[in-house]
């Protein structure tokens, strides 16, 4: 039998799924070498092959890259969370509420946001002069 014969029938069991591993590399070396329109499939399929092979690797060698990167991101996270509670300032006892309007302080933080809730609904009702000014200057 002679080597041509012998992979044409290893190509023919290659093509029923009976060949081992080693078997299919040494095809694969044979198809290689020899320019036989017979292997030109074979040939094909091999470089098919080949190209999942390496889109595959790259698919890997992203997902390692994610979840490196996700590993490194979340551990910076819970490093800069634990830290800023590590060095948080405390509550200073003089920390208070303190507000001067019209020249009178006040401290009572109640009454300071009421005083503020108070005047920002009167900053906010209805129209400005500025505003009914504009109106009045547009609709002569």
């Amino acid at each position: 039998m002679t080597d041509k014969e012998k992979y044409t029938s290893l190509l023919q069991r290659y093509w029923e799924a009976e060949t081992t591993s080693e078997e299919e590399r040494d095809l694969a070396q044979y198809a290689a070498q020899v320019d036989d329109p017979d292997f030109a499939e074979f040939r094909r399929v091999l470089g098919y092959l080949s190209i999942g092979r390496a889109q595959k690797a790259r698919r890997q060698r992203a997902v390692r890259i994610y979840s490196w990167t996700a590993a490194a991101a979340s551990i910076v996270a819970v490093l800069a969370v634990s830290l800023s509670l590590l060095f948080r300032p405390a509550k200073h006892p003089d920390d208070r509420c303190v507000s001067y309007a019209y020249g009178v302080q006040a401290n009572d933080r109640e009454a300071i946001m009421a005083s503020v809730a108070s005047s920002l609904s009167v900053f906010f009702a209805g129209e400005t002069p500025a505003e009914i000014q504009l109106i009045e200057m547009f609709q002569r």
